[in-house]
């Protein structure tokens, strides 16, 4: 968490340990797998196509870790302002805001909790988030301490669920339909591998 700046703004920072267990999980992985893609491909021929793959996820996780330090909040007594992963700048004004909810919940594995906070509009739909796998709960303390807008927290722990049949306007899509979410992720995750696989096969890469 930083000082206000000269206009009276906190900035906040998600955890910086995210970026260092992204790291090291996308080495882990990609390390043995394109080492065993080039020790089967050279002996046959299509190795330029591991070697194209390899350069496409390496511009693919520099671009992520560039954007994971574009990641802020600003928030002062009138309003919270989000640099999201994409870069877009989402500013929500107090006037604007209906109240910020507060609750430990439930991962989805249930075996542990995280706190997360939701600034909510008057409709008590969801605005901005924070996670505890990302953001402090420090930083949500500021948070709730700074905006001068209504605050409510939950006395216990509540589970994704819960928040589903309660508060449905807090969760994403993905959270409050997960079984249509999981098939769109998978027939998309196919359509990628398909044209993938086309590229190569039209290009007669070997």
């Amino acid at each position: 968490m930083g000082a206000p700046d000269t206009a009276g703004r906190i900035k906040l920072r998600p955890h910086a340990s995210v970026f260092r267990q992204g790291i090291i999980a996308v080495v882990a992985f990609m390390t043995p797998v394109f080492v065993v893609l080039y020790v089967l491909s050279v002996p046959l021929g299509p190795w330029k196509a591991v070697l194209v793959t390899q350069i496409l996820a390496t511009v693919a996780v520099v671009g992520a870790s560039a954007a994971y330090f574009r990641l802020a909040i600003w928030v002062d007594r009138t309003s919270i302002a989000e640099v999201g992963f994409f870069g877009r700048t989402t500013r929500i004004e107090a006037s604007e805001i209906g109240g910020v909810f507060f609750a430990e919940v439930f991962e989805s594995s249930g075996t542990r909790t995280l706190p997360q906070l939701f600034v909510r509009d008057k409709q008590g739909r969801q605005v901005l988030r924070m996670r505890g796998q990302f953001w402090s709960r420090e930083s949500m303390d500021t948070v709730l301490a700074t905006l001068e807008v209504p605050r409510t927290a939950r006395d216990d722990t509540v589970s994704l669920r819960e928040l589903r049949e309660e508060y449905p306007g807090l969760l994403y899509w993905f959270e409050r339909r997960p079984v249509i979410a999981a098939l769109v992720f998978s027939l998309g995750f196919l359509a990628v591998g398909g044209v993938v696989y086309a590229l190569f096969a039209v290009s007669g890469w070997n």
